[in-house]
């Protein structure tokens, strides 16, 4: 019996021992994985996908964005989040979404700005009426003008306008609301419209009606429609009369 027992607690040690051994060499083998993944530079981000639509933003601009984050050396320990933040900095990036591709790939995917217009000259709106700040370049795009607040609203209001000019060939180029909340208009011809306030419908309805019949069209500056009836006529100064006036106040001085 003594012998039986003894082989029995010799066999259990011999189990336990092995399987401390074995559970051992995991661990071991766990933790160099673990220090091995998290070491830095062992693993750089080494191929960089950028998918989605781009007509103002480079790839360049994206992968040098990347670049400037000191975490894209270690594939592990890169945070998605904060590659989408870095991009989101870029001028022209509206979304941006990241997502770590196995072993060492970065795949993103950017949505650009959908710009609508200029707004007050050094900025744009994009299509959600939200002010945003990039190299426009050469763009030729609808310039709205008035308070940053407004941004949304002379968005909505240029969209109802030219929706109403155009069918009656009539463009918008300008769209600007006052501090006084009065909406001033100019045309692709150069011509102005002051419309006021109220009945914006209204009084464009008057313009279309009326300003075919003036004669000499071309002299006209801007139609002041702010009255309950009618209209005032705004002319371009005659060039050659101020030319002129300019080479008589010059002989007069000779003389």
């Amino acid at each position: 019996m003594a012998s039986v027992a003894t082989r029995t607690r010799l066999e259990f040690i011999g189990g336990l021992a092995f399987f401390l051994t074995v559970l051992s060499a995991l661990l071991w083998g766990l933790w160099l994985l673990v220090m091995w993944m998290t070491a830095a530079n062992q693993m750089p981000v080494n191929s960089l996908l950028i998918q989605g639509e781009h007509r103002y933003l480079s790839r360049d601009q994206v992968r040098e964005s990347v670049l400037e984050l000191p975490e894209v050396g270690n594939f592990f320990a890169l945070e998605v989040d904060r590659v989408q933040q870095q991009l989101l900095s870029l001028p022209w990036v509206y979304q941006a979404s990241v997502r770590k591709q196995w072993p060492d790939t970065l795949r993103v995917y950017i949505v650009e700005q959908p710009v609508a217009a200029l707004w007050n000259q050094d900025a744009m709106v994009n299509a959600h009426g939200e002010i945003f700040e990039a190299d426009h370049g050469e763009l030729e795009l609808v310039s709205l003008s008035g308070p940053d607040e407004d941004a949304a609203r002379v968005l909505e209001e240029y969209r109802a306008l030219q929706r109403f000019l155009q069918p009656r060939g009539y463009n918008l180029a300008r769209v600007h609301l006052t501090p006084r909340r009065s909406w001033e208009l100019t045309l692709s011809n150069g011509l102005r419209l002051l419309l006021g306030r109220d009945d914006i419908e209204a009084r464009l309805q008057r313009f279309i009606d009326v300003y075919p019949g003036i004669a000499e069209r071309e002299r006209v500056a801007y139609l002041d429609l702010r009255y309950d009836t009618g209209l005032a006529v705004g002319w371009k100064q005659d060039e050659e009369t101020d030319n002129d006036q300019e080479r008589g106040t010059k002989s007069d001085r000779r003389a």
